[in-house]
């Protein structure tokens, strides 16, 4: 058995000192280290394009991160582990299951909540259940993450949703696809349809001027500057609403005239398929925005960087 681990740093690549988590060079070997204690017959290969804590993360890391995966041959391995931050897991997996929505091999991609160091990480047993994915065959881009319940989940990288503040636990669109039990992978829901981008016809370059605007209350879209931009995503509340019926700068329909004006497409997500629609909602969508259904903001927020 032999693994490709793709280190790009992360709290599971972090050490502490004097009371402060960051990335070093020899933190990134250390989940290699740790599961030797207990593992010492599989194989691993490392290669190491960026190396940060992922709040960190510029378009130009992403750009090295593809142009260090295209580079990977994957009939010299069984499956790859890639080590990750958790402030931008999501955006990374979604990144990598969209380009990779078919692979013939196994792809586990693995943060942790705390550093290796301190006992009460999670680290070791998502990266324990990373291997098993590879073991086991379960071709894809897939994440295993312990949540606060004990539980591992296996997600698939492109529904990930990305952890809520002051909470170091994950879920996804849909649910998760599996948990990790005792050494067995037990599928939770049935396969869902993925969303896939050729990366032969991809756009790599990481270029792209995207706006993400999250609502809150009271929210002044006329102090919101769109020039320059190839697009704007508007995400929405949780139940797929947003403010629509206030008159003047703190309706929607303001920025969407803009958008219109200056020839800027507004994207909305947060919205699932077969559900009926807020007033607030249905009564833009005929204003010229472009709704996204069942698709998290990170992996819209991917796919319009590098759709063609």
């Amino acid at each position: 058995m032999k693994i490709l681990l793709f280190t790009t740093g992360g709290t599971i690549a972090s050490i502490i000192d004097d009371g402060v988590i960051d990335v070093k060079p020899q933190g990134k070997l250390l989940v290699l280290n740790k599961y030797a204690e207990i593992d010492l017959h599989t194989e691993f290969e490392v290669v190491s394009p960026v190396n940060i804590l992922s709040e960190n993360v510029k378009l130009s890391d992403y750009k090295a991160i593809i142009e260090a995966f295209k580079e990977i041959d994957f009939d010299l391995y069984d499956g790859v582990i890639v080590t990750h931050g958790s402030d931008t897991l999501a955006y990374t997996s979604a990144m990598l299951s969209l380009l990779y929505a078919d692979i013939n091999k196994p792809v586990a991609i693995v943060a942790a909540d705390k550093s290796l160091q301190d006992s009460n990480s999670n680290g070791m047993d998502n990266f324990i259940a990373g291997v098993e994915i590879v073991k086991q065959g379960l071709n894809g881009v897939y994440v295993p993450y312990r949540n606060g319940d004990g539980t591992i989940y296996i997600h698939y990288g492109q529904k990930l949703l990305e952890s809520s503040v002051l909470s170091d636990d994950f879920y996804s669109v849909g649910g998760a696809f599996a948990t990790f039990e005792n050494g067995e992978i037990k599928k939770l829901n049935d396969e869902q349809t993925l969303c896939s981008i050729d990366i032969k016809k991809a756009n790599l370059s990481f270029e792209k001027k995207i706006m993400q605007v999250m609502p809150y209350p009271d929210l002044d879209y006329s102090r919101i500057d769109i020039s320059g931009l190839d697009c704007v995503l508007h995400r929405t509340y949780h139940a797929g609403s947003v403010c629509a019926n206030h008159e003047g700068s703190r309706c929607i329909t303001t920025l969407i005239n803009r958008c219109k004006a200056e020839n800027v497409p507004i994207y909305i997500c947060g919205l699932k398929s077969g559900k009926a629609n807020y007033y607030s909602m249905s009564s833009i969508l005929d204003k010229g925005v472009i709704p996204l259904f069942d698709m998290s903001p990170a992996c819209v927020y991917m796919k319009l960087m590098m759709e063609g």
